[in-house]
């Protein structure tokens, strides 16, 4: 057996000691040569509802589960936040080695990583204007470690390195590059692998439609779960879903799996910018979420130009918690304009293209333009916000599209000439988003113009309606 089995073995024995339950019709297997590292495979058919495997609450890697809740004072893990908490929990268990309960976890779990916040300048630049550029946060989580986490392994030295009488030197070190990166590459774990762990009994307060705020679920305690995290996600073939049990967690097949067939996991809705921003990678299946973000630095300078820039019209949409950093252009399957153009980027550019009576008109009715409703004169402005867009890629589509493949996606996964490959790929997926609306927008334009014989913006459904009743009663 060679290492990289031997270690899931490994993996796989302490798993069962520590309580779980693996389903004998699956199994870990090395997916290496398909670029997927480990992976589930079932080895016989499974059942819809049938239960894959069952992970105890106690095997979970959290800051609960760790010594650590009970050396540290609960407010000062209050006080880092979901996120760096368990940052902190998980140094804390690597630094010991195999007297952590988690060892044989750790060594299943990548040392390297694909992920954008591991590029170099001259591959981030590989991706050009894409927006996912600006996500990345390595300068701010920099800034978080020095100024939040490292405090605090500075003032648990002797709780963290236990046993080591260079406890003190080893906290101070963490701010050299080494203990940075390190930082980094538990933060990279919790990221692609981590799940939001809702407790035993759910305290959140759910809406009419059986949702929990976005604010709620942020604030949920982050855990790493073991064997879920093994399983790779496939928007198209996802047939599994992790469970949450009183005291236990249950991934559970979604549909009928046939022996042979791998088991995947969902991420979400993600645009492949982000699924390779989270997870390192990309993959065509996730086309579909792609999302080009127009920057609202960019509204309005097209507005500056179009000489319809209004601080107080800008004013009023912000009351109405219209203006954002940035609107999301998305695919949509069947196309359709309403379907990818943000509605809220429609109401900013109709807003500003109002005249100055009908402006007036419904600001004293505290309303605006109607999102479904885009005039002429909105789809020239779309269109030209698309344009410049475009421009601000430094390759057009076509050349793109024109140039050697190169680099296979397919090859050495931290190599250079594979992630200039991926960015490539992430970049003409935004393009090609950006052309489909720069074409539909133009048709747009033109039909409303045929149709009114003007650009004119038309009346709502209630001017026009009072309209017709003024007519009536005029007879």
């Amino acid at each position: 057996m060679d290492s990289f089995n031997e270690v899931s073995h490994v993996f796989l024995d302490w798993l069962k000691r520590s309580g779980a339950e693996i389903s004998p019709k699956i199994e870990l297997k090395d997916l290496r040569n398909v670029q997927a590292g480990r992976g589930v495979v079932a080895t016989q058919d499974i059942a819809e509802d049938e239960v894959l495997f069952r992970i105890p609450r106690s095997a979970i890697l959290s800051v609960e589960n760790s010594i650590l809740s009970n050396e540290i004072p609960k407010a000062t893990f209050d006080a880092l936040g979901p996120w760096l908490s368990l940052i902190l929990a998980m140094l804390y268990e690597y630094f010991n080695n195999d007297a952590s309960n988690w060892a044989p976890y750790f060594r299943v779990l990548p040392d390297q990583f694909n992920t954008l916040m591991f590029w170099s300048e001259d591959e981030l630049a590989e991706l050009q204007s894409s927006a996912v550029v600006h996500k990345i946060g390595r300068q701010s989580a920099d800034e978080n470690f020095k100024t939040e986490l490292i405090p605090v392994i500075k003032e648990f030295s002797q709780l963290i390195f236990a046993g080591d009488e260079r406890a003190q030197e080893r906290a101070a070190e963490m701010e050299d590059e080494a203990g940075m990166l390190l930082m980094h590459k538990m933060g990279s774990l919790i990221m692609a692998y981590a799940f939001d762990v809702e407790p035993a009994l759910s305290q959140k307060e759910i809406d009419e439609e059986g949702y929990a705020s976005e604010d709620e679920d942020e604030a949920l305690p982050k855990g790493m779960v073991p064997m879920a995290d093994m399983l790779n996600a496939d928007a198209d073939r996802n047939n599994a879903r992790l469970f949450y049990e009183e005291e236990s967690l249950s991934m559970k097949a979604l549909k009928p799996v046939h022996a042979g067939e791998e088991i995947f996991n969902d991420y979400g809705p993600l645009p492949r910018s982000d699924l390779l921003r989270r997870y390192g990678y990309i993959t065509d299946n996730y086309a579909q979420y792609d999302v080009v973000e127009i920057p609202f630095e960019l509204v309005a300078q097209i507005a500056s130009a179009a000489n319809v820039y209004s601080e107080d019209r800008l004013g009023y949409l912000d009351e109405n918690d219209l203006i954002e950093t940035g609107y999301d252009i998305c695919a949509s399957e069947p196309f359709t304009i309403y379907e990818s153009v943000a509605p809220e980027l429609i109401v900013v550019v109709e807003t500003l293209l109002l005249d100055n009576d009908e402006f007036e008109r419904l600001k004293r009715k505290g309303k605006l333009p109607k999102p479904e409703k885009i005039t002429a004169n909105g789809a020239e402005f779309l269109h030209r916000l698309v344009q410049v867009r475009l421009q601000q890629y430094r390759t057009t589509l076509v050349e793109d599209l024109n140039e050697a493949n190169g680099a296979s996606l397919t090859g050495e996964a931290t190599s250079k000439e594979r992630r200039y490959a991926i960015a490539k790929q992430v970049r003409i997926g935004e393009k090609k988003l950006l052309k489909q609306v720069e074409e539909a927008l133009e048709q747009w334009g033109r039909d409303l113009v045929n149709a009114n014989g003007s650009a004119k913006r038309p009346a709502d459904d209630e001017e026009e309606e009072a309209g017709q009743g003024k007519r009536q009663r005029a007879r």
